[in-house]
């Protein structure tokens, strides 16, 4: 056997042996935050993601280039009307994020802005009592 065919052995046993602990040794993967997660429109990665104890209100990185050119720190609810995802916001709202008056109010304004309309539709249906469609003095994340 040839030190090719012994090389191109020991690579793939390296290969099969890393991945199942999340060691890749060709890309390497970083880990990605609950907002990055709705950012890339990855439902599923969310879902599990909050079922590994990732708080679905909390705010938190996003890389560039993932709902935006900057990076940005944002809450997964956040994260998901950036992108216009009205789905996303139904999976994060099933899966524990919760929606009081400002929050809501922030969300709507903010839906305004990246020109939502599906995301609109969306939080009115689960609009809480007393939240505030008025988005003057409300501050979005853009």
């Amino acid at each position: 056997m040839s030190i090719c065919g012994v090389l191109l052995i020991l690579g793939t046993a390296a290969l099969l042996i890393g991945l199942p602990f999340g060691v890749d040794p060709v890309w390497n993967v970083e880990p990605l935050t609950l907002p990055e997660a709705a950012a890339l429109h990855d439902n599923g990665e969310a879902v599990l993601l909050i079922m590994r104890g990732a708080d679905p209100n909390k705010a938190d990185a996003v890389r560039a280039n993932f709902a935006r050119n900057q990076a940005a720190t944002l809450t997964p609810l956040e994260a998901a009307v950036a992108i216009r995802r009205a789905d996303m916001v139904q999976v994060l709202l099933d899966n524990g994020a919760s929606l009081d008056a400002g929050t809501w109010t922030r969300l709507f304004c903010f839906a305004n802005v990246v020109d939502a309309g599906d995301v609109r539709t969306l939080l009115n249906e689960h609009r809480p009592e007393h939240a505030s469609d008025s988005c003057e003095h409300v501050q979005t994340p853009w």
